[in-house]
């Protein structure tokens, strides 16, 4: 078990080191590159690093886990560690979507350049933000149709949340895995205490059963 979910482990880290390479690359590509900062996709590769040089670490170990036990300790405390970073992570995006009308509202006025805004305006058939007369770009085509009165406050909530969904979705599998992979460590541990444990109790008796012999010669 400990292998299978160390490996899984080492997977997590390719994927989440693909998608974030990947959305980095495509990052002038789509409305997915205004909502989601280039911060939160390098949050990714280091992720994507961090996970495959642990699961290495522990892949290390397990092959001779009694005279690695110590590298074992570390496999399992670096997970612990990146777990909680996690956490951390994942607690300041809800705290972000918390007031992400006035955020994404700020970033409309006093932000995003017209390009953007532009692309949001024509996708979502919408003008402005709150209306048509929000901070508009007056070349786009629906600000030109004087019957379409509403923003695009709607559209650009709708790709913010089905865009932290998704980092959402990733982190929590992330901290699953991990947390499977520390407790599959922990008994690994265990199994190595106990069987350095039957060793020493055997050497001690073998120890004392010669010495038994030798006194009686």
């Amino acid at each position: 078990m400990f292998k299978f979910w160390t490996y899984l482990y080492l997977v997590c880290g390719i994927v989440a080191l693909s998608v974030g390479a990947y959305y980095i690359g495509a990052q002038g590509e789509g409305h997915r590159a205004f909502i989601v900062t280039a911060h939160a996709l390098r949050i990714y590769v280091f992720l994507g690093l961090y996970f495959m040089t642990t699961a290495s670490l522990g892949i290390f170990a397990s092959l001779a886990p009694l005279k690695r036990k110590r590298l074992l300790y570390w496999y399992t405390g670096l997970i612990a560690l990146i777990i909680f970073i996690m956490l951390v992570v994942s607690i300041w995006l809800w705290t972000r979507t918390l007031n992400i009308n006035d955020y994404y509202r700020d970033m409309w006025r006093n932000q995003w350049s017209d390009e953007i805004k532009l692309m949001f305006e024509d996708q979502g058939k919408c003008c402005g933000y709150l209306s048509r007369d929000d901070s508009p770009v007056g070349s786009a085509a629906s600000c030109q149709d004087a019957s379409i009165k509403y923003g695009c406050m709607y559209t650009v909530i709708f790709y913010a949340q089905h865009s932290h969904r998704y980092i959402y979705a990733g982190l929590v599998s992330f901290c699953l895995v991990g947390l499977a992979c520390m407790v599959t460590s922990a008994l690994l541990l265990i199994d190595c205490s106990e069987e350095v444990r039957l060793r020493l109790s055997q050497t001690h008796y073998w120890r004392k059963r010669a010495a038994s012999k030798a006194a009686d010669i």
